[in-house]
């Protein structure tokens, strides 16, 4: 393949504005097309022949893996996330695997946290709040850098907007 994913995704958007769209009849139809460009622009963000979209989410697991280190002796028995994203890039199973793992530690810190809060030093727990706080805040703000931008306009009434 010499073309980039975003290259082909590009090339098949602007057929169906070019060719597709002007030749379709009603504008339901006209925004169901619409609809397949977003989703086209949407899969263009978040694909591609590498696997950096997944390699970024384990980055971000890292840093609270490395944020809650020092925090581990005040959460005896609590589930910390140890992860490290790989130096080399395997397989987009592997790494999807391991941001799965990841997302389930926190997810089990997080319900870990809500039935020990009353044990624990008030500052270790605020700090762990504090720091899934941020994690999520961070994987919120990359889904919506990666997410097209919506077409309720065009979809909704068969016309590009101009």
């Amino acid at each position: 393949m010499n073309n980039s994913l975003p290259r082909l995704i590009d090339g098949m958007v602007a057929t169906l504005r070019k060719e597709v769209i002007p030749r379709i009849e009603g504008e339901y139809a006209r925004g169901q097309a619409f609809g397949i460009i977003y989703m086209l622009n949407n899969l263009k963000l978040r694909c591609s022949w590498s696997n950096a979209f997944l390699m970024e989410q384990l980055k971000a697991l890292e840093g609270v893996s490395r944020d809650l280190a020092p925090l581990a002796p005040d959460l005896a028995g609590a589930p910390l996330p140890d992860i490290h994203a790989p130096a080399a890039l395997p397989e987009v199973g592997t790494l999807e695997a391991m941001r799965d793992a990841g997302d389930g530690r926190v997810c089990d810190l997080i319900d870990w946290l809500a039935a020990n809060r009353a044990r624990l030093p008030a500052e270790a727990a605020a700090s762990v709040e504090s720091i899934v706080d941020a994690y999520l805040a961070r994987q919120a703000k990359y889904e919506i850098s990666t997410s097209a931008k919506p077409m309720f306009v065009e979809m909704s009434g068969g016309a590009e907007k101009t």
